[in-house]
């Protein structure tokens, strides 16, 4: 296992030190790798987003399923509930934990990368020149005493909490503390904007989750700070692509029935406007009985049919009139 452990540590080193040498500048290749990794993960937290939201559309038959055994005294209810539900997810293929899986597969880099920044000089390969802006003159990695990733005016080795050399010195993490703290609010605010019904549970935990991360950002290093503020937008842009793409507003699919509707309605105007031509055997005219086809299939719910039916009903009614005349 530690073998494991350590391969992914030398990994990130690898790849640091690979970005680093096409543009030398340590965040610049946190940064980069955090866009690798993110793309590596794009299934899932595509997976995830579509997940969530197919739960949020199901809330209501869900809450109408949860309605039935609430009040049951059946000492099974709570069995009968949890199986009704899931035969639910399964039947529209609703995955509930599928909002974990991003993170859980996340969990391995920070730590990773946390270690890695630690004891960079461990991990990053001593050949790269990447090794030798952070290290100087060593040439071994026990010869590295005090290795510095600057960016920004911030060693990316230190935290916020230790950032020594007063006010000005400590700024620069303390900006990148609060613009994780901000894309992490707005990415709880973009996925409560997505919700069909307000859940005031995770309305609150979207306005204390930002805070919690904050104060968990201020004790890491800035470079795991950097990944985490990167990472946050990230999700912030595929988040809102992927609910442009697979999010329909409640409502606009119903538009476009009453749009048909509407056309079905106005041949069912037409329809009773001609009937008041009888012929002499107290039918309805041929002009009566198109509108009326045209009315059924105009109201049926599509706009094509609606359109066509009125329009077949008008031009029949016409020739009936210059018929009589």
């Amino acid at each position: 296992m530690q073998e494991v452990w350590d391969a992914i540590r030398e990994g990130l080193g690898w790849l640091l030190a690979f970005f680093y040498s096409i543009i030398p500048n340590t965040g610049v290749s946190i940064i980069m790798l955090t866009v690798v990794v993110r793309l590596a993960l794009f299934p899932l937290t595509a997976k995830q987003a579509k997940s969530m939201i197919a739960m949020q559309k199901a809330q209501p038959e869900i809450k109408k399923i949860q309605a039935k055994y609430k009040n049951s005294k059946d000492p099974q209810a709570r069995q009968k509930l949890n199986e009704e539900l899931m035969a639910f997810y399964k039947e529209h293929k609703i995955n509930p934990l599928g909002g974990c899986l991003p993170i859980l597969a996340q969990m391995p880099v920070f730590l990773a990368l946390y270690q890695t920044l630690n004891q960079i000089q461990k991990f990053i390969p001593t050949d790269s020149q990447m090794f030798a802006d952070v290290c100087g003159s060593a040439t071994t990695a026990a010869q590295c005493k005090n290795p510095q990733l600057i960016f920004f005016g911030m060693d990316l080795t230190q935290s916020a909490s230790a950032a020594k050399g007063g006010f000005g010195s400590a700024l620069p993490y303390f900006v990148l503390v609060g613009l994780v703290v901000v894309t992490a609010y707005l990415q709880q605010r973009q996925t409560m904007r997505a919700q069909t019904q307000a859940n005031p549970q995770m309305q609150v935990i979207g306005k204390v989750l930002p805070v919690v991360f904050g104060f968990i950002a201020l004790s890491m290093p800035a470079g795991v700070t950097l990944y985490f503020f990167t990472s946050n937008l990230w999700q912030l842009g595929q988040q809102e692509v992927v609910y442009r793409k697979y999010h329909s507003p409640q409502g606009a699919g119903g538009g476009g029935r009453g749009d048909a509707g509407g056309k079905g309605g106005g041949a069912a105007i037409e329809a009773k406007s001609t009937e008041v031509t009888k012929d002499k055997s107290g039918g309805k005219t041929n002009a009566a009985k198109g509108a009326d086809n045209a009315a059924a299939k105009g109201g049926g719910g599509t706009a094509s049919g609606g359109g066509s039916g009125g329009s077949g009903g008008t031009n029949r009614r016409r020739n009936n009139r210059k018929r009589k005349r």
